[in-house]
């Protein structure tokens, strides 16, 4: 979904009808899914797009920014038909000097009715209305489309979060169950007489501090699954886990200056800034044009009954001209709202630029992150081999009395956490793509569709793929 060049001043389609189609083409791309709970990425983006407050909101708000455009023309092209009527009942107590009968009480009825309609001609403000509504329409299409590609970022990073979590239990239970052999050992080894009551201790300590670490990466795991399931509307279980199958490609083109470019000219928050500085600018002409004339044809027909003590009078007829009002003085207040649009306009300005210098930083952000995770991927998978080799050759020197206790709960520590650091890193440098592809204006069902095909069937609790 990328903004629109010359964006058309309405919505010539229901918001997200783009998006059903796209729907519709990952279900058929995801013979995996259930019908029960998500068990990959799609399938928790297509639950995302029936349920995610945020989605549906900015659904709405753009069905309801379309329809000013009627609004503007109705009030601009098209003529206004009114029927008024009212009566009343009147009672009088005359009394006079004169004694030719005119003194007494009378009682009698007042009625009309009217039918006018009022066909505008000219009016400037209303021209400025319209133009403002297709502009406004633009910008809510913009918002609309970048309201989509933060549900698609937002689901990936949840749906990610969860896998770390998920993870991360997996390597504290290892870490934890390796120290409870490692304590055991020690405290078989102490009873023996070949260690010192430290060496236990410290077995202990290191066990115990791996319990905790388990403890809070169940609550991490709760609290993820809730993120998701804010998002998704319901708990989603066996999430599918990246495989070794990822691939470690840089971007393409290879080129920050290109990516950049991109982003300043296709970026859907600065299109929709730009919307929002011609919004404000004719709303500025719309303020001057307080100053302009204004031009209406009417013509009215209708009924007056009035009664009195002479009787009952009816005037039925009609009338039908142009008129013209003038404007010539407000007490300064048109001048004060052009002032107060001229400010709403600069401080527009400033947020377009605002827009332009985020989007910037995003995509070099992202565009390095995705070059930095390369290289941190590739290094942390050896420095998980290059622990566990530690972690072996650690224990064999406790066997043979010439490393400690200590040595050995500070290896499997150290495999521990490079096991979370080269997880964290594979996921930082797929959810880095995304985010190049979100701040260039170009993240789309594609980007999520290949992002799938890394994941593979989760694999029994305890047996992570090694790097």
């Amino acid at each position: 979904m990328q903004p629109r060049s010359n964006p058309q001043p309405a919505l010539t389609r229901r918001p997200g009808a783009v998006i059903l189609r796209c729907t519709l083409l990952w279900l058929m791309a995801a013979p995996g899914m259930s019908t029960a709970y998500a068990t990959n990425l799609v399938d928790a983006l297509t639950l995302a797009e029936g349920s995610d407050p945020a989605w549906r909101e900015a659904q709405a708000n753009a069905l309801a920014v379309a329809e000013g455009i009627p609004q503007a023309k109705a009030a601009l092209w098209f003529p206004t038909l009114a029927f008024t009527a009212g009566g009343s009942h009147s009672d009088q107590s005359i009394t006079t000097d004169v004694n030719i009968g005119l003194g007494g009480k009378v009682a009698f009825q007042n009625y009309d009715y009217r039918l006018t309609l009022t066909q505008p001609v000219f009016n400037q403000e209303r021209y400025v209305r319209l133009r403002q509504a297709h502009k406004r329409v633009a910008q809510a299409q913009s918002e609309l489309d970048t309201a989509y590609q933060d549900l698609i970022l937002r689901v990936a990073e949840r749906y990610f979060a969860v896998l770390a979590a998920q993870d991360d239990i997996v390597f504290a239970k290892a870490e934890k169950e390796a120290l409870a052999g490692q304590l055991e050992q020690a405290q078989q080894r102490f009873e023996v007489g070949l260690i010192a009551i430290t060496d236990v201790q410290e077995a202990q300590a290191g066990f115990d501090r791996s319990q905790a670490r388990e403890i809070a990466a169940l609550s991490a795991l709760d609290n993820a699954q809730e993120e998701l399931r804010e998002v998704t509307g319901t708990y989603l279980n066996d999430l599918m886990p990246l495989g070794k199958s990822m691939s470690l490609d840089r971007p393409v083109p290879d080129d920050i200056e290109q990516w950049t470019e991109s982003a300043l000219s296709r970026n859907l928050e600065i299109a929709a800034a730009q919307a929002a500085t011609e919004i404000a600018m004719e709303e500025i002409k719309a303020q001057q044009a307080g100053h302009y004339p204004t031009l209406d044809i009417s013509g009215s027909r209708g009924l007056i009954s009035q009664g009195g003590r002479f009787g009952q009078t009816e005037i039925d007829g009609g009338d039908i001209g142009m008129r013209v009002n003038i404007p010539l003085y407000a007490g300064g207040s048109v001048l004060s709202r052009t002032r107060e649009a001229t400010h709403t306009h600069a401080a527009a300005l400033e947020r377009l630029e605002r827009a332009r210098r985020g989007a910037f930083r995003q995509t070099r952000e992202a565009f390095l992150g995705i070059i930095s995770q390369i290289s941190a991927v590739t290094a942390l998978a050896q420095a998980v081999r290059s622990s566990a080799t530690a972690v072996d050759s650690t224990r064999a020197g406790f066997e043979v009395g010439t490393r400690t206790t200590i040595d050995v709960v500070t290896a499997e520590r150290g495999l521990s956490q490079a096991r979370r650091d080269y997880a964290m890193a594979r996921y930082d440098y797929t959810l880095n793509r995304l985010r190049l592809k979100r701040a260039a204006g170009t993240l789309g069902p594609a980007d999520i569709a290949a992002t799938n095909e890394w994941l593979t069937p989760a694999m029994p609790e305890g047996q992570q793929e090694s790097p």
